[in-house]
């Protein structure tokens, strides 16, 4: 593998495992076990925060997911199969051909769900 996919890998292990330990603080500092007002006060702002945390997490593997989506689309990520042999001009058009379906089928969804909602 190449050191920037590695470095992806890694980012994106990072941003899961920070989103599921904020998740896992949130549901430790829930408990309502007799506290005082004050206590509950700051767990509560505390909760708020890990909340902004994990939105923000989010939106990191959303970015990363929209940059490998961009660079396959324009081409500068090579395809490859195991023996490192690219794939022919056939297959490759065929994923495209799917792809723009695909992509069509989505924009038609959204349209019919855009007009129900009006």
């Amino acid at each position: 593998m190449q050191p920037q996919s590695i470095a992806l890998l890694q980012r994106i292990d990072y941003d899961v495992e920070q989103i599921l330990q904020k998740f896992q603080h949130i549901f430790e500092v829930s408990r309502n076990q007799d506290k005082p007002k004050e206590l509950l006060a700051v767990e509560s702002l505390t909760i708020e925060s890990d909340a902004l945390t994990i939105i923000r997490y989010c939106e990191d593997l959303l970015s990363i997911s929209r940059a490998v989506k961009e660079t396959w689309c324009l081409g500068t990520l090579k395809v490859t199969n195991e023996d490192d042999k690219f794939i022919n001009e056939k297959e490759l058009d065929k994923i495209f051909n799917k792809f723009n379906t695909l992509t069509d089928q989505i924009a038609q969804f959204q349209e019919k769900s855009q007009l129900s909602t009006v």
